[in-house]
């Protein structure tokens, strides 16, 4: 069938080539081609133009395993744009690949409010920086208590190694990790440990060495550019709806093919759409249908930095229908409390932005189609659709040393943080390593083999990032920058850090902490004047405050003990459940609060009637 034809929910099934009862589909969207011959193993075979401008053949006798490139109006042989594989990169020929997989039985994914979500790259993850190697790493963030991992990009892209937001072959999980039966294996034992998986896609722009789209018809445009590379065609009036629905189909696809229980699309604000409605608004329906039809869960996150009120809203309703997002604030204004004066993105932050968040859950306010500005409410936005971290792979990579936040401030004021984190009325995040406090540093790095792109890449972070010193890191391009990246063994990093994390994690999932909204009020008892942040959760019963007192490391030596009394909801006597500074401590219980500068307390107390 004609791919364009089919239902959007299953137009993944006929893109690219697609082996069938001893022979294969292929299929290939080249509008503006007169022909297109697909080569296999030596042999040409042409294919049938149909009136959507997709070529499609049936050729028998081509199984799995079987290698081919396309040549279009007589051109060089190129890779498939929906290639499920790429052995040799993405310069070379495409593999035929079977879909099918024996998968285990019974997954459930656990609710979206209880997630504990863990950033991992594939390649500097572990040793080997392969899927197979990161399948054997997770039984220990098993026993940490993350509740679902995030992929950094896995699409093929060119090189040995890169951060994966250059891919050009979006259908292809990236070689350099392994096969696709390989990344499958992997979501699987995920799955068996109870841990959910979610994949970073790209669809704001393609990378700029191995992108043949141009080859193949108007999939990019002439319209919109992105500082990182080509944007798509999403928009154009002739050929847009064809565009829209291969990315489409890619979305579904990961969903569908690798069992994946989300997608997280980066930049979605930078997605260049003049049309309405917005394809994330489009991409948000068909997920929801595929969803419903498959009965399982396709959660859709947003990268989208600030606070967007349309986000999370039904489409129905005039939202764009995506199930959380990245809220940034959170990050950034943590880390002007501890380093003040400093910027790691380009808008401003300073301590009382801290107090801002933690008062109505964000700073920035932006949607698809308005510009990014500050905004004040009276009251605290839901914020369990939020996903706040206090490092990822951006705060850590964009920085020209690619160090880490313990590394920037202390390992006191990293445990603080990570309190007010982990305990937070929204979705945690931790970047790999974090949990350890690893000191390998997350720096930038591709492998362009173009000497004009790599030398581009080199320039455009100095000035795409011009408040840093660049001169003293390590090029992006040095391979360095990848092999130091690997985050090592938790076993040699910090084992007071990993046990703080992993009873923080505990005590979210044992306390209100991340019960319904409906039953249980949260609010915010901050006194930034003295550095003290805190939330307060009461179910009508019992109260738990997570008090953390955030300084500079400048001002440590001259901050003296003081008493948290700002607590009105509940009063003494409190038990204290977890402190930053003794940790592993059994609960005491006590009559005043005393912080000490970059500690966190979590305690509890009797609600007042």
């Amino acid at each position: 069938m004609d791919p364009a034809r089919r239902p959007v929910i299953q137009a993944h099934r006929s893109l690219g080539a697609v082996p069938v009862e001893g022979k294969t589909k292929f299929s290939v969207w080249a509008a503006l081609a007169e022909s297109v011959v697909v080569e296999i193993e030596g042999a040409a075979y042409p294919l049938e133009k149909q009136v959507s401008g997709y070529h499609v053949g049936e050729i028998p006798g081509v199984h799995p395993g079987a290698r081919y490139v396309y040549r279009v109006d007589g051109g060089p042989p190129r890779p498939d744009p929906a290639s499920r594989f790429q052995p040799e990169g993405v310069h070379g020929p495409s593999e035929v690949i079977s879909p099918e997989f024996d998968w285990s039985p019974g997954w459930k994914a656990p609710a979206l409010a209880d997630l504990v979500i863990y950033e991992m790259h594939v390649g500097a993850f572990t040793s080997e920086g392969t899927f197979e190697a990161a399948a054997h790493r997770l039984p220990e963030l098993k026993e940490l208590g993350i509740t679902a991992v995030e992929l950094m990009p896995v699409a093929a892209c060119a090189g040995g190694w890169n951060w994966g937001y250059d891919g050009v072959g979006l259908f292809a999980p990236s070689s350099a990790y392994g096969t696709p039966d390989q990344f499958r294996r992997f979501v699987d034992a995920a799955h068996r440990l109870g841990i959910a998986v979610i994949l970073d896609v790209v669809y704001n722009h393609l990378g700029p060495e191995g992108n043949y789209l141009h080859d193949f018809g108007p999939y990019l445009s002439s319209k919109h550019q992105t500082v990182w590379g080509d944007a798509p065609n999403f928009d154009c009036p002739e050929h847009g709806d064809a565009v829209r629905g291969w990315f489409i189909a890619n979305a579904i696809y990961w969903l569908d093919e690798f069992r994946l229980d989300g997608l997280r699309v980066d930049a979605i604000h930078c997605m260049k759409d003049d049309r309405e409605p917005h394809l994330a608004i489009e991409i948000s329906d068909a997920v929801t249908e595929w969803a419903t039809k498959a009965d399982r869960d396709g959660w859709l996150i947003a990268e989208s930095n600030v606070y967007d009120p349309e986000m999370t809203v039904p489409t129905v309703q005039g939202g764009v229908g995506f199930d959380a997002m990245w809220s940034d604030d959170f990050l950034h204004s943590t880390f002007a409390v501890v380093r003040p004066g400093e910027q790691l993105c380009h808008r401003k932050y300073g301590a009382e932005d801290l107090g801002c968040v933690l008062r109505q859950g964000y700073v920035y306010e932006g949607t698809l189609r308005e510009e990014r500005q500050r905004t004040t409410r009276e009251t605290r936005v839901e914020t369990e659709r939020l996903i706040y971290s206090i490092q990822n792979h951006d705060f850590i990579g964009n920085h020209p040393l690619g160090v880490r936040f313990h590394q920037l401030t202390s390992d006191e004021a990293h445990r603080a943080a990570a309190a007010l984190l982990v305990l937070a009325p929204a979705i945690p995040m931790l970047f790999m390593g974090e949990e350890f406090a690893c000191e390998h540093p997350f720096r930038f790095f591709v492998d362009f083999s173009d000497p004009f792109m790599r030398q581009s890449v080199v320039e455009g972070r100095r000035r795409e990032y011009p408040q840093h010193d660049w001169e003293a890191g390590i090029l992006p391009t040095d391979p360095t920058a990848f092999e130091s990246a690997k985050i090592g063994n938790a076993d040699d990093g910090n084992a007071e850090t990993r046990r703080w994390y992993r009873d923080l994690i505990a005590m979210r999932k044992q306390r209100p902490i991340s019960g319904s909204s409906e039953t249980r009020s949260v609010t915010d008892h901050s006194d930034i004047a003295r550095g003290v942040f805190a939330w307060m959760y009461d179910d009508g019963e019992s109260a738990v405050t997570v008090v953390a007192r955030l300084v500079s490391q400048e001002a440590v030596e001259a901050t003296q003990p003081i008493e948290f009394d700002e607590s009105p909801g509940a009063g003494p006597p409190f038990k204290i459940l977890l402190d930053s500074a003794s940790i592993g401590a059994q609960p005491t219980t006590t009559d005043r609060i005393l912080l000490n500068a970059n500690q966190a307390i979590v305690f509890s107390s009797s609600s007042r009637s």
